[in-house]
């Protein structure tokens, strides 16, 4: 992963940089709506933070920015949907970077790649995660892990689905202390945390916000996190850092287009992007779904879509090939 900056640092100069290159980019676009595909069902991360953004940048636009939901594949047939797509800027793509490569990691030939066949426009969000343990099991997640080691095929991790990061966090996080873990995937991320509430399955990755919701139930609680420095709500679980698991780091949100944009065009969503994450009103909504604003340019998505590709697409398929996905 790139470095990212702190969440709010730069804001103050957005506004005025987003105008700039609004009055310099292709004064022809939008001349009609621009439609944001969301490569998951409503209500996830992805599509709350799609709701969250598209009022504010499409009073930047002066266009509708119109949320298509094109569920399938663990967001394989949006991405398609996509890449498919004119590359006149009329339709971009809402982008969960690792979900999306590891995704694509367990099949056996992935239709698309997404270090070549997008155009990488802004990076405007990150996210925290964490790992949920039904109350029945006591312990650290270390604690866990031992366990686990010590009864083969005892203790159950469910996921959104085959191929999910959470699917593969855990794949990774057990195979490296060498435990015994049954996968159980749910078709999406609300089923997979009700089945840690009811009992049903022992450990779960997900967002914070999905993970603190479960926590307040009193039927789970967090017992690693991702970030820096611990999250204020969770503050004694600890980091994954502290754990041991460098690699797991926050998600990060952007937006995509088809491969072969016009850079005027893209200049000018970057700009609209830019001036919406300037508005408090905006900071706070976001927050609210659980993403911080963290401005990444183009240059450094590709980056970042490259690093994170050449990490976690080998290591996603010798992980799941190793489990018998």
């Amino acid at each position: 992963m790139i470095s990212r900056r702190k969440t709010l640092q730069g804001l103050a100069g957005a506004s005025l940089l987003g105008h700039s290159l609004l009055a310099n980019a292709n004064p022809n676009y939008p001349e009609r709506p621009v439609r944001l595909v969301v490569a998951k069902p409503p209500g996830g991360l992805d599509d709350r933070v799609a709701r969250a953004i598209h009022v504010e940048v499409e009073k930047v636009l002066r266009q509708p920015l119109v949320i298509e939901n094109i569920a399938g594949g663990q967001g394989i047939i949006g991405t398609q949907n996509l890449i498919r797509a004119q590359p006149d800027g009329y339709k971009i793509m809402l982008l969960n970077t690792k979900q999306q490569i590891t995704a694509g990691a367990v099949m056996e030939k992935t239709p698309y790649d997404l270090t070549k066949d997008v155009t990488p426009i802004i990076a405007f969000a990150s996210y925290r995660s964490a790992i949920i343990a039904h109350t029945s099991m006591a312990g650290t997640f270390q604690d866990m892990l031992r366990f686990a080691k010590s009864n083969p095929g005892k203790v159950l991790y469910a996921s959104a689905g085959v191929g999910t990061t959470g699917h593969l966090i855990l794949a990774v996080a057990a195979q490296q202390a060498g435990a015994d873990m049954l996968h159980v995937p749910y078709q999406g991320g609300g089923p997979a945390s009700a089945a840690i509430m009811a009992g049903q399955a022992h450990l779960f990755y997900s967002d914070m916000t999905t993970a603190l919701h479960a926590a307040r139930t009193g039927r789970a609680r967090i017992v690693a996190q991702s970030g820096t420095t611990r999250y204020r709500e969770a503050p004694d679980a600890p980091l994954f850092s502290e754990l041991g698991y460098n690699q797991f780091s926050n998600g990060s949100i952007s937006l995509v287009g088809p491969a072969g944009m016009d850079p005027a065009v893209v200049e000018k969503i970057q700009a609209a992007v830019r001036q919406a994450c300037a508005q408090p009103a905006l900071i706070e909504l976001l927050q609210n779904v659980g993403v911080e604003v963290d401005l990444v340019n183009g240059a450094g998505l590709r980056k970042e879509i490259e690093d994170t590709a050449a990490q976690w697409g080998p290591q996603a398929k010798a992980v799941l090939a190793s489990a018998g996905k």
